[in-house]
Formats: structure tokens, sequence, C-alpha cells
């Protein structure tokens, strides 16, 4: 059920990419207007601006379409804002979703994400393996079957890189422990406010 099941490939949604589109379009025409109505700005410093905008919204045209996760028989590649990684079968520790500390930050933020761990315990994203865009539970179920057969028969895991993996996920509860008990202090003191400054008027 694993490396039968690939290649699999994990990129933007269409929808989100029509907003990105969207955002760029509006963005780009009043960001080149305000420019252009600086008064005392030089011209071709006006020029210089409007061309670095232009390069920055191409990029994050570009980066947006560039980003994707895909897996074959050789591993997983990660393709991010910056750069990529390439993670052989036999060099993965572990392939496991977790809840997304920051869901609760932004507007359409997923819930679950994935991780693929590295030989030493370091973890990569694997870009849009999330509940925005795909059934988590089975596409991770499927790299994880993947990872099974073609790690290879003499793997083992490394010690030191799941107690690395273990350290962080105790180190990452603590901290969103810790968000959850000051949002819920800064919300009390709030409701506080509120209720003194109604009470003495």
């Amino acid at each position: 059920m694993g490396a039968e099941l690939l290649p699999r490939d994990y990129r933007i949604r269409s929808q989100q990419m029509t907003a990105v589109y969207l955002a760029v379009g509006v963005g780009l025409p009043g960001t080149a207007l305000s420019v252009l109505n600086l008064d005392d700005v030089p011209g071709p410093v006006k020029l210089v601006i409007i061309a670095l905008v232009l390069l920055l919204f191409g990029w994050l045209v570009w980066a947006s379409r560039r980003c994707a996760t895909s897996a074959d028989l050789k591993g997983i590649r990660v393709r991010r804002f910056t750069g990529s990684r390439r993670l052989a079968w036999e060099d993965i520790q572990e392939i496991r979703a977790v809840r997304n500390p920051g869901a609760g930050m932004g507007q359409n933020q997923p819930g679950l994400i994935s991780y693929a761990y590295d030989g030493e315990g370091r973890r990569v994203q694997l870009m849009y393996v999330d509940d925005n865009h795909v059934d988590v539970a089975r596409e991770v179920a499927v790299m994880r079957a993947a990872w099974e057969e073609l790690r290879g028969p003499g793997w083992v895991p490394n010690p030191q890189a799941h107690a690395r993996m273990e350290r962080q996920e105790v180190r990452e509860g603590r901290m969103l422990k810790a968000a959850v008990w000051g949002c819920g202090i800064f919300f009390a003191l709030f409701v506080i406010a509120m209720i003194v400054m109604v009470t003495s008027t």
C-alpha cells in the first residue's frame, strides 16, 4: 500500500493561488500609485522603488507556485520559499502529523500540519500536507507505508535523533500551554477592565 501509490505531489490549491493573483493585482497598482505620488522623491528613485516592488510581487507569485512537497521512489522532496530539501527514505527517522501551534493566529491556518524528521532528528515541514489541502491522516499513512517499504532492510532508528524529537515535542507542548495561559489571562484582564469601565460610569 506504500510504494505502489507513489509518486505523490502536494501543491497550493488553485483557489489559494487565485487569491495570490488577486492580492498582487490589487496591491501592485496601489503601491505604484503611492510611490508616484511622493512629491519629495526624485523620479529615478521612484522608478527604482517601483522596480523593486515589481520584483517582490513577482517573486511572491513565483515562490507560491514553486512551493511543494513530492514523494517518489527515492524519497521526499520539499521545495520552500527559499531553497529545497531532499530526504532519502533511508535517512528519514519519522513522518508524523501534528497540531499546528499557529492555527489560531491567522485566518485559514491549517489545524494539522506534517513533518518528516531527518537522520539527526531535525524536522522538515511537508509543505501543503495539511488539513487545508489534503486528508492528512491518509496522506501521512501513504508516506509512512512507502517509507517503511523503501527505507531498506538494514534501517535502524537513531536513538539520538528520537531523543531530540521527543525533547522538541515536550518543549513545544510547554510553549503551547504558556501561550494558552497567556491568552486566557489577557482575556480575563480585558473582561475585568471592561466591567470596571462600565460600572464606574
